[in-house]
This record gives C-alpha cells, structure tokens and sequence, in this order.
C-alpha cells in the first residue's frame, strides 16, 4: 500500500467517524477521490502544506462544508486564487455548481486542469488562467469567492469599479472584525457592505472562522 493509500484509507476512517459532517456515502467518496488527486498532485509540486488526514479535514474540507452551509455562495461562482483547488475544486466535487478556477500561476492551474478531468466535473469546472482582476475585465460571476487571497481592501482595488459580480465571499479567521474595521476607516466612501456573517470553530482548539458575504450598498442585507 503507497503512502497515498495509506492517507486516504485514514481519512475515510476520519469521516465516518466524525459527527460534524452530514456527508452522504457518495459525498465521502468525492471526497476522497479529490484527497487522493491533491496527494499526487502535491507530490509534483508545493500545492499544500496541509497534507495529512486531519489538516486537510480541518484545513480544507470543513472550510468547503461550512461554505455550502453559509448560503452565501450564486453561481456561476469564481474560485479566486484557487491554489491546490480549496474551495472550489472541492466544492464543485462534493456538492456541485458551476464554477470558475482562477489561477494565475501556469503549474498551479495546470494541475487544476487535470484535476477537473480526473474528477469527471469538465462539464461544470473549467480554470482560468490568469489573475482574478483580469478575469472581472472578461467575464462574470454571481459570487466572486477567495481564501487566503489577501485583505478585503486589495479585492476593493480589483473589483470596486467592476458590475461583474453579485457578491464577494471572502473566507476569514478570527481577525476579519479588525480587518473590516481597518477598511471601513480607510475607504470612507466605500459602496461596499455586509449581507452576512457565518461564523464557525474547527477544531479542539476551536478555532475561530467567518464566512463573509459582501455586496455593494443597497443590495439587500440580512447581516448576521
């Protein structure tokens, strides 16, 4: 049995086990197949840090479960900065939508391109090649969606001026209050506002994390 093997068998393992997902058996098995393809992917090249059965449940599938559970997400939805395919690529493989990976970096998004054949999902998942802002100039999305990209005031820059979108939904950790703090005093005429908050712990340490939708002013907003 390969060192992969190993790590997939231990994660299924880790999600029958566990009570914090409402996974159906052929979600488990999207699951681990997407597991299985970013193992061997990570094995070519520096994807992800969190490779091990346990970080990639806490780092990158609870992140994918409490984004579907947010009803933050409008599709066609883009995958900004999709890196080794968290949120979107996993999203896509376990709860479906159409969605837009935006990778800027050719061996990043030519590993996001054999992902979505091997994953059978070319019909809804294709990569874009190139940086987020220039994707906004050429296409549109319902939700433009980003992890780890950098802070709200840089997608303000990007996308401010664009009408290409519905909503910004940016996954945070425990600082985002400070950082939207920050951009509020900073960008005193910003168009921009809070539609809603979903907050969530991972974890023993019970990590905090926020979900955010953004949208501009007098867009409906239910804040929470």
């Amino acid at each position: 049995m390969t060192s992969i093997d190993g790590s997939v068998d231990e994660l299924s393992t880790l999600l029958k086990g566990s009570r914090a997902l409402d996974l159906s058996p052929n979600q488990v098995a999207r699951v681990l197949d997407f597991y299985r393809v970013l193992l061997a992917g990570n094995a070519r090249q520096n994807l992800t840090r969190l490779t091990t059965p346990m970080q990639f449940f806490e780092g990158h599938l609870l992140d994918v479960v409490e984004l579907h559970a947010s009803g933050t997400l409008q599709f066609p939805a883009a995958d900004w900065g999709s890196g080794c395919g968290v949120p979107g690529l996993l999203y896509s493989a376990v709860y479906g939508g159409d969605w837009v990976l935006v990778e800027s970096e050719k061996a990043k998004a030519a590993f996001l391109a054999e992902a979505v054949e091997e994953l059978g999902l070319s019909s809804s998942t294709r990569v874009y090649v190139g940086r987020g802002e220039d994707f906004l100039k050429k296409e549109r999305a319902g939700s433009l969606v980003a992890r780890a990209v950098g802070p709200v005031e840089r997608f303000w820059g990007w996308a401010e001026k664009s009408s290409t979108w519905n909503n910004l939904v940016l996954l945070k950790a425990k600082s985002w209050d400070q950082e939207w703090d920050e951009f509020k005093r900073k960008q005193k005429k910003s168009t921009w506002q809070i539609q809603k908050t979903h907050a969530y712990e991972v974890g023993p340490e019970k990590i905090q994390r926020k979900i955010v939708s953004i949208v501009p002013r007098g867009t409906n907003s239910s804040k929470q």
